[in-house]
């Protein structure tokens, strides 16, 4: 195509005043076959990207749920291509902090699905996971967990990290991407939501158990 446009240009200079009007130059170009061709297998690959757009989205991508069922919980571990699942509890203060946390990383990462589920109601996926220590964090990948974070160790145990931290914390094994170029000096709240999805993933598992139990702090389940 930019062969075409380029060879159509060269004669319309080569031919000064006898060249071609602007108009009729557009239509010769739009006349050509190749050119009609690349611009329906572009318009594919838009239709989809956009169906794929729409796949994710009604399978909650762009936003973080909290998810009722264990084995509806079961299902996006072992489904989803990324994930991030937080085992937490509803009255526990850092598991409602990773949750304001989560909730904005969300619409930002929409190669990822993010959710959420009450301990008490997977007690299957508690024990297979070995989650002892609220809030547990999980990274998955192709149905594998590659990443755990527990507590707020990471963090120096300060409730006050920030979601970049965090960010860039779970960047580190591929289950979501940094942003590049001028969206990397930009607050993750500030920034405008992309639905471009990025399959590129760099592993890089850590595993921490941390904690003290008490209303602020972890809560350790075994105590």
């Amino acid at each position: 195509m930019d062969h075409k446009i380029q060879e159509t240009a060269k004669r319309a200079l080569e031919q000064g005043d006898d060249a071609l009007s602007d108009d009729e130059l557009l239509d010769e170009l739009e006349n050509d076959p190749e050119l009609e061709r690349l611009r329906e297998v572009r318009l594919n690959q838009l239709k989809s990207e956009i169906d794929h757009v729409r796949t994710l989205r009604a399978r909650g991508h762009g936003e973080y749920s909290e998810i009722p069922k264990e084995e509806d919980m079961v299902n996006l571990v072992g489904k989803e291509g990324k994930a991030i699942a937080h085992f937490g509890h509803p009255q526990f203060a850092r598991c409602k902090i990773l949750d304001n946390h989560l909730r904005t990383l969300a619409p930002h990462h929409f190669e990822t699905r993010f959710a959420s589920i009450n301990v008490e109601k997977c007690p299957f996926l508690v024990k297979k996971f070995q989650v002892r220590v609220l809030p547990c964090l999980l990274a998955v990948i192709d149905g594998r967990v590659v990443d755990r974070l527990v507590g707020f160790e990471e963090f120096g145990n300060n409730d006050k990290f920030t979601t970049e931290a965090l960010e860039k914390r779970l960047a580190k094994c591929g289950v979501i991407q940094l942003p590049k170029g001028e969206l990397a000096d930009i607050p993750v709240s500030q920034r405008p939501v992309s639905y471009q999805i990025n399959q590129e993933a760099n592993y890089d598992t850590h595993s921490h158990i941390a904690g003290n139990s008490s209303d602020r702090d972890d809560v350790d389940l075994d105590s």
